[in-house]
């Protein structure tokens, strides 16, 4: 603790000025050194002046403690899943804000606000405070410059810019172990992490890692959403019955504590599963039930629909996917957001309009095709453009999209280039972005 910020704050609570804190004790510059931790005050004037703003190092010493504490439970709270906790400390630790902004927390006090929000995905608030505080960082201790890079880390994936997610999180890993009886969450964003690249076996080590860290801490809800990232990477390097294990388990736990969030990410996991075994009437069904336990019209509510549309299409059941797509593009205003664009894109693959939907890919969906699609289904139209044009004989066109399509593989593959990074590869698990 600082005791010559804890005197300034003090006295300024006090609306003392320095002459007549320090009259008959010491002079006024050697407060302001004191003050700004210039100069060490003996023990004598330190006693002096606290007796005058009626303080007492003993009462300071216990508030810095219980503020500190206070920090650890939040930062705790928010990594238990346990929001309405974390906004009930938020607004008690905003009391103490001033305060802690003299103490030696004054950085670390930021830093846990930014995870705050972070959880609650306000990214505005986060860039704002970011922004400031990043202007201290060579001020940071080691632990602090630690939990700098790993909110990074989780803000970069959660707007889906994996590569420079991968950045920050790659080069804290060696301290992850040191920290983790502070902070547990950081196997865990990292196992997602690869999984959006589609670095499933990568994923899968760290998912080990993270499940082993938080079964430690007995942190149920992380446990459950761990094991959902391993589910998902199982059944991508094609062990279903691994994946069918776990999602079942996770199933049944999430009927028993009548959890439709989780029931809802179990199903519509599991009718991925079916899908990647060829079973289209399971995997309907499976989809088809999770759309019944999510909100309709949200992220996570389109997120199945493109995929329940997706595996229609992939059987042939053309007809049911343009019904369905028909009904969700309605409910969408912004025809320029992402949501639509993707949606419309799978619209007309399902009614056959081949030519319009070329014109649409590029028109609007190369930009999405890149920072939105699953690799798999983004190779895949940039296929169907470069066959295009070699239908049209106009051979200059397709070599373009089969070098992008190219390159689009490539920079999956070896995490490189501009921002070509894989948006839902493992969505099907949207327990891979959750906090």
């Amino acid at each position: 603790m600082s005791i010559g910020k804890v005197i300034y704050y003090h006295r300024r609570k006090q609306n003392k000025t320095q002459e007549q804190l320090c009259h008959g004790i010491c002079s006024v510059t050697h407060l302001s050194k004191i003050e700004n931790n210039v100069k060490d005050a003996n023990p004598k004037t330190l006693q002096l002046l606290c007796e005058r703003l009626k303080i007492s190092m003993e009462e300071e010493n216990k508030k810095n403690e219980l503020i500190r504490q206070k920090l650890d439970l939040f930062y705790e709270s928010i990594e238990r899943l346990h929001q309405e906790k974390a906004t009930v400390l938020y607004k008690e630790l905003q009391g103490y804000k001033e305060y802690a902004h003299c103490t030696d927390m004054i950085y670390l006090f930021e830093l846990y606000m930014l995870r705050y929000y972070l959880s609650l995905e306000d990214f505005r608030a986060f860039e704002k405070s970011s922004a400031g505080i990043h202007r201290y960082a060579s001020k940071f201790s080691a632990f602090e410059s630690y939990v700098w890079d790993l909110l990074q880390g989780i803000y970069y994936g959660k707007i889906e810019q994996y590569p420079k997610a991968l950045l920050y999180l790659s080069r804290i890993e060696g301290q992850a172990d040191q920290y983790q009886t502070k902070i547990s969450e950081y196997y865990y964003f990292r196992s997602a992490l690869h999984g959006h690249l589609c670095h499933y076996s990568l994923s899968i080590h760290y998912a080990y890692k993270a499940l082993q860290v938080f079964q430690h801490t007995n942190n149920f809800l992380r446990i459950v959403y761990i094991k959902m990232i391993l589910a998902v990477n199982f059944i991508y390097i094609g062990e279903f019955e691994k994946g069918s294990e776990i999602l079942l388990q996770i199933l049944t736990e999430a009927d028993l504590l009548k959890d439709n969030e989780t029931k809802a990410l179990s199903l519509h996991n599991l009718g991925f599963l079916f899908y990647r075994q060829g079973d289209l009437e399971e995997a309907v069904s499976h989809y088809t039930q999770a759309l019944q336990f999510k909100e309709m019209h949200s992220s996570s509510y389109y997120i199945t629909i493109s995929y329940l549309a997706e595996a229609l299409i992939t059987h042939s059941q053309n007809e049911a996917a343009v019904d369905l797509l028909k009904n969700t593009l309605t409910s969408i205003k912004d025809q320029r957001s992402p949501r639509y664009i993707e949606l419309n894109i799978l619209y007309l693959e399902a009614t056959g309009q081949k030519k319009l939907l070329i014109q649409y890919l590029i028109k609007y969906g190369l930009a999405i095709i890149e920072e939105h699609m699953p690799t798999d289904r983004g190779s895949k139209y940039l296929q169907m453009i470069a066959t295009y044009y070699e239908e049209q004989q106009d051979f200059r066109s397709a070599n373009h999209y089969l070098r992008i399509a190219n390159q689009h593989l490539k920079n999956q593959l070896f995490n490189i280039g501009s921002p070509v990074e894989l948006k839902k590869a493992n969505v099907h698990n949207d327990a891979n972005i959750k906090d």
